[in-house]
């Protein structure tokens, strides 16, 4: 029997009345912090949400934060259903705050048999509450304790009279059967929620950094995804890897095998629950989102939605994400347990579960949750049939891993004696860059031929094969592939246009691109092929890129891109040729950094095999990546990189602009290290491929410039200047602006220099493109200099945004050599005397004098030993070096 006092209160605990103390290591979760402390303003704040989310521990760190003695605390238990043993403790707990002054007569008032019932009772609490300087909060955790309305009325008079003296916080795993709907209408209910304290991923990896626990990105997401950020699973797997060296195979053991939450799932959740709804759950465990109508059919209960509704309302973990119809969410770690125990206990059962799914849904024509079901149930008939049906119409809406995880289901030999399958899983192999495989199983798709095809099955190989071109990158290849794609009333129209549409970027046909690739785009959109709208994005940013464009490009590549973050497809071709464009967009920008960022995410896709099978698209993304590292000061890796890509893409037809992009830029690194036979090799190539570009004449022009052949230089620029050599890339202007200031300024023209500067700046702030400008020779940026504040309108900003530039990179300029001052500079680390060394060369000692203060000025250096550093450091001294650029 409890003991109670004379005034009829009951003796309570004093660990009762305690708010718990937070641990050491605790993680502080400021934005619900600032979520409790509205309840200063409103009446009551409520945080509800599923055992194990860290409702407790967050009340005691707020509690905390408010000073001692400021806060009513009281935990509850099943016992505190005796009304006369709940009012002792809340009266007790109120008196006990620094709030409450000695003579309020919460200390004493006496406890009645049924307080609850007690109208003059609640009245004197009222009062007592009404009377107090300032608000007292009190603190009621855990109140789904209670269960008996005698309980809840009393509190429920409480929120009716709400006396000014008191703010209440209530905690439990469902809401409390009292009347809030009232307080929120008013706007004076604070609400926590499940989903606020679900820990974001910066919250995660703080915790998991409390236990010295580090992550990958890609792992700390997996942890994240199998938790859902709840609070209870996390510190049980942060238990369970704080004694693992393999976190991945943990993390792929976790949801299913962990011991430690199996456990917490039971004596928490489960154990709380009635045999039939503990069966029940585990029986509509086969589903991801549970309908009542599919819960009905796969339970046999007719009343599923009633149950679930129950279900939710007891568990929290449990709950409804849709009203029309109805369909309720089962916890990741909770139905990964239930799962696992149904096809650990009965697995043919489990296996019907998922075919009576499987066909449930096919019926309505939701092929994706029919595929999935229809692989789990382990059933090759009822898989196959489905992938006739939607396997095509699946991959095209980017659900590769589903399509692709029901063929390896099925096993190799189904693929191989399949002309469909086999062709389906090409296009998937190609998506992933895979282009071996594509053509084993276009190989199969041969074999395995009909003698009369359906002519959509024609037409997916040919739509196969075009895809299968365009990853060579031959334009020739491409364009006669193509040519066999036709457009029909059909599942493959849009594809097809797609296809169409990138064989005519690549051939230069930019009209006809742009009617294709749009018309692909309205198809996919009309047809909901989501995938295939989002290749459409980025062929159109490719044809913007193609048009000079560039803004357009960067902002279709963004579109691009954020769909393949949102929908997982960021390790398709397609999000590396995104990538690629939004790495050549910060190169325009002169954003080396950012640039080599984009082009590392593309080569996670493009840069693997040897030779390179997606040969376009490898020389385009390590030319950004080696543009990137020569603007960043990794000078020789860059020029390498750029110059092994053009090696390793053979001898295929590329698009124009992806021919200029790699010459002019390989070209400039490699005058600006003296690598005399590598320049005369890209131009060579580029002659070939463009031999009437303005690309070219520049190529040709800089190169005799360096030789200080000027008049030479100043006749093979004018075709660039005067628009008789077409550029490929539009940006190619400002560079031959730039090369004709360069050009002024060594013949001391300085009225022809400036003319030519404030062209390359015109031009730049037309294109919005900075790079050629920023990365300019030293003695154009002096120009530059010189001429702030008298260049006037649109160049005048630009010329400020240029030096802005400039200035964030901290980069050394690089300033090309002269023959004779690279022959000079090669015998510096030989530490002959300058004498010696004019010996060697056949020269005076005051010219090889001259010649090394030249060297010491262009390379920023006072010493020999330095320059020599500097030189090794830029590759300066590295491969043969002749007077023949």
């Amino acid at each position: 029997m409890l003991e109670t006092t004379g005034d009829g209160r009951r003796r309570v605990a004093t660990t009762k009345l305690a708010a718990p103390q937070p641990p050491a290591r605790l993680v502080s979760r400021p934005r619900l912090l600032a979520s409790l402390d509205q309840v200063r303003e409103s009446l009551v704040a409520l945080v509800s949400a599923p055992a194990g989310a860290g409702k407790t521990l967050l009340l005691a760190e707020w509690v905390g934060t408010r000073g001692a003695g400021e806060t009513a605390w009281v935990s509850l238990d099943a016992d505190d259903n005796d009304e006369r043993r709940l009012w002792s403790a809340v009266l007790d707990a109120l008196a006990g705050t620094t709030l409450v002054p000695a003579d309020n007569p919460l200390a004493t008032l006496p406890v009645p048999p049924f307080p609850s019932d007690d109208p003059g009772f609640l009245a004197q609490v009222v009062n007592a509450l009404e009377d107090l300087p300032e608000p007292v909060v009190l603190v009621l955790d855990d109140l789904h304790e209670l269960t008996t309305e005698a309980s809840l009325r009393g509190l429920e008079a409480l929120l009716q009279h709400h006396p000014a003296g008191l703010r209440l916080v209530l905690s439990a795993r469902t809401d409390p059967q009292l009347p809030l709907a009232r307080l929120r209408l008013a706007d004076q209910l604070v609400e926590v929620r499940g989903d606020d304290l679900r820990f974001s991923a910066v919250e995660t990896r703080a915790l998991l950094a409390t236990a010295g626990i580090e992550l990958s990105h890609d792992q700390l997401h997996r942890l994240l995804a199998q938790t859902e950020g709840w609070a209870a699973a996390l510190r049980l797997a942060i238990l369970s890897l704080a004694g693992t060296g393999e976190p991945e195979r943990f993390l792929d053991d976790f949801a299913t095998n962990d011991r430690a939450v199996a456990a917490y799932l039971v004596d928490e959740v489960l154990s709380r629950l009635p045999p039939d709804m503990h069966e029940f759950l585990r029986t509509v465990s086969v589903l991801e989102r549970v309908g009542t109508e599919l819960a009905a059919e796969l339970s046999g209960r007719a009343d599923a939605g009633a149950l679930l509704d129950t279900i939710a309302e007891r568990t929290s973990l449990v709950f409804r994400v849709d009203t029309a119809p109805p369909r309720f969410h089962v916890h990741t770690l909770l139905r990964s347990h239930l799962l696992a125990d149904l096809a650990r206990l009965d697995p043919e059962r489990a296996a019907r579960l998922q075919g009576t799914a499987a066909d449930w849904y096919a019926a309505r024509d939701d092929a994706g949750r029919a595929l999935t079901h229809a692989t789990l149930a382990g059933d090759p008939a009822r898989t196959t049939a489905l992938l006739h049906r939607s396997a095509l119409p699946l991959a095209l809406d980017g659900r590769h891993e589903l399509v692709r995880g029901a063929l390896d289901a099925l096993g190799a030999r189904a693929v191989v004696g399949d002309g469909l399958l086999a062709l389906v899983s090409a296009l998937l192999h190609l998506e992933q860059g895979d282009p071996a495989g594509a053509d084993r199983d276009l190989g199969h798709a041969d074999a395995a031929w009909p003698d009369e095809p359906d002519p959509d099955l024609a037409e997916l190989r040919t739509l196969v094969r075009s895809r299968r071109a365009q990853f060579t990158g031959d334009v020739d290849d491409l364009a006669r592939v193509t040519e066999d794609l036709a457009v029909r009333s059909g599942t493959l129209d849009a594809p097809a246009l797609l296809q169409r549409g990138s064989a005519l970027l690549a051939t230069g046909d930019w009209a006809g691109a742009r009617e294709q690739l749009g018309a692909a785009l309205r198809a996919a959109r009309a047809g909901e092929h989501d995938y295939v709208a989002m290749q459409s994005l980025t062929q159109l940013s490719g044809l913007a890129a193609a048009e000079g464009d560039y803004g357009l490009m960067v902002t279709l590549a963004t579109a691009a891109d954020e769909e393949n973050t949102r929908r997982g497809w960021q390790h398709t071709v397609e999000a590396a040729t995104t990538a690629m464009l939004l790495a050549y967009g910060a190169l325009l920008r002169a954003d080396p950094a950012e640039c080599l960022r984009q082009a590392l995410r593309a080569g996670l896709v493009v840069d693997g095999g040897d030779p390179p099978t997606m040969r376009g698209l490898h020389l385009s993304v390590q030319t950004m990546r080696g543009a990137a590292e020569f603007e960043l000061g990794e000078r020789t890796t860059g020029a390498q990189r750029v110059a092994a890509a053009r090696v390793a893409s053979g001898t295929g037809h590329f698009s124009g602009e992806q021919v200029a992009l790699c010459a002019t830029l390989e070209h400039r690194m490699a005058l600006l290290l003296g690598w005399g036979p590598a320049a005369a090799e890209v131009l060579a190539w580029a002659q070939e491929a463009l031999p009437d570009s303005a690309e070219v004449a520049l190529m040709r022009a800089r190169a005799q410039l360096v030789l200080g052949r000027r008049d030479a230089a100043t006749k093979l620029v004018r075709p660039a200047l005067d628009g008789s050599a077409r550029p490929v890339l539009r940006w190619s202007e400002i560079d031959a602006w730039l090369l004709a200031t360069e050009i002024a300024l060594s013949a001391g023209d300085g009225v022809r220099a400036r003319r030519s500067l404030k062209r390359a700046l015109t031009v730049g702030q037309q294109l919005d493109v900075p790079y050629p400008v920023v990365f300019a020779a030293p003695e154009i940026t002096d120009l530059l200099t010189s001429q702030l504040g008298k260049l006037g309108g649109p160049a005048e900003k630009f010329a400020e945004r240029v030096f802005a530039k400039r200035r964030a990179l901290h980069v050394p300029p690089m300033v090309p050599l002269t023959a004779r001052e690279r022959a000079v500079l090669r015998l510096l680390p030989t530490l002959r005397s300058f004498e010696e060394i004019a010996d060697d060369l056949t020269v005076s000692a005051n010219t090889v004098k001259t010649h090394v203060r030249a060297i010491y000025t262009k390379l920023g250096v006072t010493k020999r030993r330095d320059a020599v550093a500097v030189a090794q450091e830029r590759g300066l001294l590295e491969g043969e070096q002749d007077d023949t650029p």
